[in-house]
C-alpha cells in the first residue's frame, strides 16, 4: 500500500483545522474566540481560589470561636 506524504502543517489551536507550519490559527475568528476562552478560564480560575481562601478563612475563624 503506498503512503502519501502530506505538506509539512500545523493545526489551529481553537478549531483543529490545518494551517500551514508554524501559524498557530487559521483565521482571526478563531484567534479572537481562543483569547475569549482564555479570560473566562483566568476568570474561573481566580474566583476558585477567592472562594477556596474565603472558606478556609471561615473554617479557621469557626474554629476559633468554638
Amino acid at each position: 500500500m503506498a503512503t502519501v506524504r502530506l505538506p509539512e502543517h500545523s493545526h489551529c489551536k481553537y478549531c483543529g483545522d490545518p494551517v500551514p507550519f508554524g501559524d498557530e490559527y487559521c483565521g482571526e475568528e478563531c484567534r479572537e474566540a481562543d483569547r475569549e476562552r482564555d479570560r473566562k478560564d483566568r476568570n474561573k480560575d481566580v474566583m476558585f481560589y477567592a472562594l477556596s481562601i474565603v472558606t478556609i478563612i471561615v473554617i479557621i475563624a469557626a474554629g476559633l470561636l468554638l
